[in-house]
């Protein structure tokens, strides 16, 4: 079985649960291990989601680029250039609102897109199951990142984990413990920390 509609809007859906935790303030804490604070990161995660919608949901998506959007300026000096950012001043309940949003605009155009669509991302031209576990695998992994510079232990749906494994890194070693699998393939442990890595997101024939 591959990634769904489904399985995204239950991501999102355990995310809001577990960022409505988050004080006001912490947002502005340094993501683990990244040079963006928890806000940026989670924008980031919008992002994600809004750009990942746009590349599936048009007519014609493109091909060979991402649209052709204007990049924005940083929201601060040495930040990521972010297309959507929550507004800082409704705090926790605004990011919560963001996610729900936004992340609902890629779980709308991955259940709506025919079979037979494609669109542009630069580790292969993808379909909707494709997207759908991008937009998984952007949302566990950054929420990893949030929560751990929370404190706060954080571990996805492993029937999920074991999908957007299977979608995104056919070849990657595989082991009893999907949750690590993919910190492991995504440079979140020890021992592949710092090493580049990049998921295949291409439609792969006979699939």
């Amino acid at each position: 079985m591959e990634p769904t509609a489904e399985d995204l809007r239950t991501v999102i859906d355990d995310l809001m649960g577990r960022f409505s935790g988050i004080p006001d303030d912490n947002w502005q804490l340094n993501a683990h291990e990244l040079d963006w604070s928890c806000r940026e990161t989670a924008a980031h995660i919008l992002d994600d989601f809004g750009f990942y919608a746009m590349q599936l949901s048009g007519t014609k998506p493109p091909q060979e680029s991402y649209i052709e959007l204007q990049d924005p300026p940083p929201w601060r000096d040495g930040g990521p250039q972010l297309l959507f950012y929550p507004d800082a001043g409704t705090g926790t309940p605004g990011i919560v609102s963001c996610l729900d949003a936004v992340g609902g605009l890629l779980v709308a155009v991955v259940a709506a897109a025919p079979a037979d669509r494609r669109g542009y991302h630069p580790a292969g031209l993808s379909d909707a199951s494709g997207f759908a576990a991008m937009g998984i695998v952007e949302a566990v992994l950054h929420c990893h990142d949030i929560l751990t510079a929370q404190g706060v232990d954080y571990r996805p749906d492993d029937a999920i984990t074991d999908r957007v494994l299977a979608r995104l890194f056919p070849d990657v070693r595989r082991t009893s413990d999907c949750w690590q699998d993919l910190l492991r393939s995504s440079g979140r442990t020890a021992e592949t920390r710092g090493q580049h890595w990049r998921w295949d997101s291409a439609v792969r024939t006979g699939r």
